[in-house]
């Protein structure tokens, strides 16, 4: 029998490396959206906050280099925190191939 341990750790948790948007300037039905670079071991996702009124409602990590997806398409997810559907957040990750 091995007497070899596993080590296991927890996740560590995104660190902000610096605000790479917030925005829009005039809220679109009260809602904002701020994305942040992260650190390392996170360096190739970005923290994405939708805000409503000030507050953060939503929260999730999306890859770095689509952030500005986001802006494009934050009307469309606008209609979705008001709808309770993912549908614009999927418009703002599609890669432009297959179904949206």
């Amino acid at each position: 029998m091995s007497s070899e341990k596993t080590l296991t750790s927890a996740p560590v948790e995104p660190i902000v490396d610096k605000i790479a948007f917030e925005g829009p300037n005039t809220p679109d039905r009260g809602y904002t959206i701020r994305a942040s670079y992260l650190k390392e071991p996170h360096a190739g996702d970005a923290l994405i906050e939708i805000m409503h009124e000030g507050a953060v409602v939503r929260t999730f990590l999306f890859p770095a280099y689509k952030i500005y997806n986001l802006p494009a398409h934050f009307g469309e997810i606008v209609d979705s925190e008001i709808a309770k559907d993912d549908h614009g957040y999927r418009q703002a990750a599609w890669n432009g191939i297959g179904p949206v």
